[in-house]
């Protein structure tokens, strides 16, 4: 089973899309991917060029790069000429054609950030994972940095960041920023209390620590790297001190706000392009084989029963956690996650672990209909 079915690959022939094309080639390689060629020309009124030579010439530069994906071996499944703003064509045939990745090239730099409008855009309203490469990219990816805030979405960012590792022989730094909430709140130059400080540092190693061991680092390098500081300084920093050539970002959907991708902290770093981005909202890059992913919930949850017998709690909880990631619907994980918390005193999260695992088990099969006999 390919694990990156179809790649699609926006151009406008420029270099910076050559760059994107060139990224393109080597995932589709290492993945075994089949390409998508898309070209999207705007309209543009008083032109003075007839739709018929832009269609043609269009269409044989399409056809030059297709020929170039065949040499090297890679498959096309369809090449896209059509006019509109690019934008919306982009990622109306995404969506038409089930493609698992849309890679852009950064664009034509704004006044202040190197980040394109259309590339910003396609980061903006694709729920796609979108791939912009930054300007001369290198043509290797040897360096990936996942930052992690312990949410939904960076557990997503941090499992596709895991398997690009592994498949492109990368090595991961996983990252996390503690910001003071208090400092936050007063202004960077109010400082609390240096136990209350220490306090809420060591609080966040400990969710840091227990949010690692949800995910398997096997077969590659890596390293965790906590950094205290302003989440978006803190990364930058990061990604120019390691040389990093993807950062991988996670995003809980849209907000509502078009200037917004997935937060202040994303927005500014992601703007800023300071190496290549892969940005996941709702979909995963990455498409897991269901045995795979079955084996790995059924060994969790082992691993979850073995600490609980322990008296281990956290631990339990942690495995118990992953198998839900996997698979909301999976009851038993829910169901010895509410006797975790009950064994720990948390009355409340054990209430709603057991209500979860009643309504599911309510959907799944009391509502089905009795057999009848013929």
């Amino acid at each position: 089973m390919k694990l990156i079915k179809k790649i699609m690959v926006a151009t406008d022939f420029s270099q910076h899309s050559r760059d994107a094309f060139r990224m393109a080639i080597l995932l589709a390689k290492a993945f075994h991917s089949e390409m998508v060629l898309i070209h999207v020309v705007p309209e543009i009124k008083g032109l003075g060029i007839g739709r018929d030579a832009i269609r043609r010439e269009g269409t044989r530069k399409l056809t030059e790069l297709k020929a170039e994906l065949k040499r090297k071996g890679i498959p096309v499944a369809e090449t896209v000429l059509r006019f509109g703003i690019p934008v919306e064509r982009i990622i109306e045939h995404s969506e038409e054609l089930d493609v698992n990745l849309i890679v852009v090239g950064s664009g034509k730099r704004r006044k202040k950030y190197p980040l394109g409008t259309t590339a910003e855009r396609v980061i903006i309203h694709s729920d796609i994972p979108v791939l912009t490469v930054k300007p001369g990219w290198g043509a290797f990816i040897k360096e990936i940095i996942c930052p992690v805030d312990f949410s939904s979405a960076s557990r997503r960012s941090l499992l596709n960041a895991i398997h690009l590792s592994k498949t492109l022989g990368a090595h991961l730094t996983v990252l996390t920023v503690y910001e003071s909430v208090l400092s936050s709140l007063f202004g960077p130059s109010w400082k609390p209390e240096e136990s209350k400080e220490r306090n809420l540092v060591k609080q966040h190693r400990y969710h840091y620590d227990g949010f690692i061991r949800g995910f398997e680092f096997e077969k590659f390098t890596w390293k965790k790297v906590f950094r205290k500081g302003r989440p978006h300084e803190e990364i930058l920093r990061a990604i120019r001190e390691g040389q990093s050539d993807l950062l991988v970002m996670g995003s809980e959907g849209r907000t509502g706000l078009a200037r917004m991708l997935v937060g202040s902290t994303t927005e500014r770093v992601v703007r800023e392009m300071p190496c290549s981005v892969l940005t996941l909202k709702q979909e995963h890059l990455i498409q897991f084989p269901l045995e795979k992913e079955v084996a790995n919930i059924d060994n969790h949850f082992k691993k979850g029963i073995e600490h609980l017998d322990k008296q281990e709690m956290e631990d339990a909880i942690t495995h118990f956690e992953y198998c839900i990631r996997r698979d909301v619907l999976f009851i038993p994980a829910w169901e010895k996650m509410a006797v975790a918390y009950r064994h720990m005193g948390y009355k409340k999260e054990a209430d709603r672990c057991e209500e979860m695992a009643e309504y599911i088990r309510k959907q799944l099969w009391e509502k089905e209909e009795p057999f009848k006999k013929t």
